[in-house]
């Protein structure tokens, strides 16, 4: 299969795309496709939506907000130095996208790895990292262009420092009412999104076709549980640096 074919497969035919998947492992050409993403969403975000004219509103309000997640109480002091590093983000927002894209595949990768490594399937670090390259054609693909023409529909003046997910306009959050729940709760419940489900649907379907010892039904089993656990650590406050 072309790289095109590649794509568009893993959109309309993922189980046939990763048996060539399988044969061929690859994962260059989804890795820059989710920079490049990344890069226009962190773009969007920090020189478009946040402004000098808002910049105070949304940095405050971000910061209240990680203090609720953390359960602390920040002194006026101590809230002004969070305050100048989102304004140093800000400036050097080009260096967040490599570290996100590589965090978020290596560390995804060598988690599903070694879960299969303990259920017996038979695969490779390579297949379980190009599988989740790829998948994330539909996560960070085709989620992040719908995600980008929502921030530039509503506008700098309606943009809220929630968590990414929450960006979204197909994610649970936009139901329900921020006052109702803690931060962490508010986080968990953003990332529950029709993309989402798609996406995990697609790296099951992806874990099965490039192992030889696991069958769909089982790859949905620890994908699903996988994410029902983050999800539960996630509105639990758990997962330190996660909001």
């Amino acid at each position: 299969m072309t790289t095109m074919e590649t794509l568009a497969g893993v959109v309309v035919s993922p189980a046939k795309t990763f048996d060539d998947i399988n044969r061929r492992p690859s994962w260059i050409i989804p890795l820059l496709l989710m920079l490049l993403m990344n890069f226009a969403i962190t773009f969007v975000v920090y020189r478009v939506m946040v402004t000098p004219a808002n910049f105070d509103r949304v940095a405050q309000t971000k910061v209240q907000w990680d203090a609720e997640a953390s359960g602390k109480t920040l002194s006026p002091q101590d809230a002004e130095q969070q305050v100048e590093v989102l304004r140093r983000q800000r400036d050097r927002w080009y260096l967040l996208p490599p570290y996100a894209v590589l965090i978020s595949t290596l560390g995804l990768s060598a988690f599903f790895y070694l879960v299969l490594r303990l259920a017996k399937a038979g695969t490779t670090f390579q297949k379980t990292f190009s599988v989740i390259c790829w998948s994330f054609v539909i996560y960070r693909g085709i989620g992040g262009v719908v995600t980008l023409i929502w921030l530039m529909l509503r506008g700098p003046a309606k943009f809220m420092p929630a968590p990414a997910e929450a960006w979204s306009p197909t994610s649970l959050a936009h139901l329900v009412p921020r006052a109702l729940v803690t931060a962490n709760q508010y986080s968990a419940i953003s990332k529950l999104d029709i993309v989402l489900v798609w996406w995990l649907a697609v790296i099951a379907i992806g874990l099965a076709r490039t192992s030889s010892n696991l069958s769909f039904k089982k790859a949905a089993v620890v994908v699903g549980i996988s994410e029902a656990v983050y999800l539960i650590l996630n509105a639990m406050g758990a997962l330190p640096g996660v909001t």
